[in-house]
């Protein structure tokens, strides 16, 4: 009889807690008709996963910060997990905004605009962090945090696109790196302005401003 009591008790509710303070308060709770029946173990995390997923995922990371602390990747995944999640959409969507990988702010000729950029290779490391991270491993520090940029890498690239633009006006052939970064139209001051109109800033880790 104990035996069976014992099993009984498996099934009741089982509390997702890998994300909660990173969804603004939001607790993932599953049933037992949830568990590992139809949900596969590798997927009771912060949303459900694929190794699709954990591509785009791992990309993101290689190709924003690849040699960032695990604090800040945790907080860049988070703020596409959450994009995601209010979406209703998949992680591999939500980051690659229907363009498949390639450079932030780009897009295919059925996608849309990408937010982040997913040009790099993913390394195994990679692949391992980000399969750690949207496994629930880590919590995020950084509540409603929905989107980061790098202020003094959005400086540097508008000022490589003004002198493109500058160039262009005159005639001058551009390189290829001037070609690719004319799409950066603001500087960090003006994204700031721009993105504290509707949002706010969460914080900041590794000179990496996250807002929400």
């Amino acid at each position: 009889m104990t035996a069976k009591r014992g099993r009984a008790e498996d099934h009741r509710p089982l509390l997702i807690v890998g994300g909660a303070l990173a969804l603004g308060g939001l607790v993932l709770a599953l049933s037992a008709t949830r568990t590992a029946q139809s949900v596969p173990r590798d997927q009771l995390g912060l949303l459900a996963f694929d190794e699709r997923d954990v591509e785009a995922a791992a990309r993101m990371l290689a190709s924003e910060n690849s040699s960032g602390p695990l604090s800040l990747h945790v907080e860049q995944l988070f703020t596409q997990v959450r994009q995601a999640i209010k979406r209703g959409v998949r992680l591999y969507d939500q980051i690659t905004a229907g363009s498949d990988f390639g450079g932030q702010g780009e897009r295919s000729a059925t996608g849309r605009l990408r937010p982040v950029a997913t040009g790099e290779p993913a390394t195994s490391a990679l692949l391992d962090r980000a399969r750690a991270i949207l496994s629930g491993q880590f919590a995020s520090q950084l509540s409603g945090a929905m989107r980061f940029f790098e202020p003094a890498q959005s400086d540097a690239a508008f000022a490589i696109a003004e002198e493109a633009r500058r160039k262009m006006a005159l005639g001058i052939p551009l390189n290829r790196r001037e070609s690719k970064l004319l799409k950066y139209k603001k500087n960090a001051a003006t994204v700031r302005a721009s993105w504290s109109a509707h949002s706010q800033l969460i914080g900041t880790i590794s000179d990496v401003e996250f807002w929400s």
